[in-house]
């Protein structure tokens, strides 16, 4: 890790419905920061974030900002344009990876698996006949499905529908969450998270995965994705061998397809014959009591603080580079 980081900044909070969220993710890498010796200042990304990092000479920052703002690629153009190098995807590759419709046609052109799928816009639920697309979708996907906002996270306007009468009811709740409701057919088996990050050399490297579980409540729930005592967590997922080195296998396979950098974070579930199904990608993983990045990082014994140090030297490093 190197130690020539003087002036780092962590990027935190914002005004999506994910605030909360990313606060607890930026001040726990702030905490393990300076656990590392590294002395980070936490910035919240309102509208005098620009003017504060100039004024600080930052030299290079880690994005904990979860939502749009800081995974559609907003911030990350802003951060260029400022000359601020950071951790993480650059714009173009944050439009692929936030936009669940996207990522999922690109990872389906790769050859990757991932769940049959339909796409419906508000307007267009809202404008043609619910009652036809409700069908048509039904037709075509059967039940059970998911439905999700096509540009969201944290399990935010999720729904398991196995009741196709309960369909409609589900995708009016999505689109107050989004504009566009992607709608995936239900693959039974372990929803399993992996983090990628790169090493030294750029080249993308899966950390053990982990299986998520939420014994007795929603799967979809937000309250329970973050709460510790409402979620299980087993990593490494329980997966045999030869599954879990597919998993992996996955989830570099969707960091280099979507053009990510640094780091990433990819979700599948992984059904009863050890087959991982891609479900989404995220540019910034959380650091929440209940994120996989730092369970994954203690698992292989690197400390949270020395991977995000070694994260943000590549950044300032790379930031030397353009100069």
């Amino acid at each position: 890790m190197s130690s020539d980081l003087a002036r780092v900044a962590v990027i935190a909070g914002g005004l999506s419905n994910e605030r909360e969220v990313s606060w607890r993710s930026g001040r726990r890498a702030q905490f393990a920061l300076g656990q590392a010796g590294i002395d980070a200042t936490l910035y919240d990304a309102d509208e005098s974030l620009l003017d504060r990092l100039t004024a600080d000479h930052v030299e290079a920052a880690y994005l904990a900002v979860h939502g749009a703002s800081g995974e559609d690629g907003s911030l990350q153009t802003a951060l260029d344009l400022i000359g601020i190098p950071y951790v993480g995807s650059p714009p173009a590759s944050c439009h692929l990876a936030w936009d669940k419709v996207v990522a999922k046609v690109l990872v389906e052109r790769a050859g990757l698996r991932t769940p049959a799928w339909a796409a419906i816009s508000a307007r267009s639920f809202r404008e043609l006949s619910p009652t036809q697309i409700v069908r048509s979708v039904l037709a075509d996907l059967g039940l059970p499905v998911v439905v999700k906002p096509a540009t969201s996270g944290s399990t935010l306007g999720m729904s398991l529908v196995s009741d196709a009468a309960d369909l409609p009811a589900a995708l009016v709740r999505c689109f107050t969450f989004g504009d566009v409701a992607l709608i995936e057919r239900y693959v039974a088996g372990r929803t399993v998270e992996t983090v990628v990050v790169e090493n030294a050399e750029g080249e993308p490297e899966a950390l053990p995965p982990a299986e998520f579980a939420n014994p007795g409540v929603s799967p979809f729930s937000f309250e329970a994705r973050y709460s510790a005592d409402l979620i299980s967590i087993a990593l490494p997922a329980p997966l045999t061998e030869d599954s879990a080195a597919r998993v992996r296998h996955k989830a570099e396979s969707v960091h280099r397809v979507l053009g990510l950098r640094d780091l990433s974070r990819t979700d599948v579930v992984v059904d009863a014959d050890g087959v991982p199904w891609f479900l989404e990608a995220a540019i910034s993983p959380g650091l929440t009591e209940t994120s996989v990045l730092p369970l994954a990082a203690a698992e292989v014994g690197r400390p949270l603080g020395n991977l995000l140090g070694d994260l943000l030297a590549t950044a300032k490093r790379r930031g030397a580079g353009r100069a």
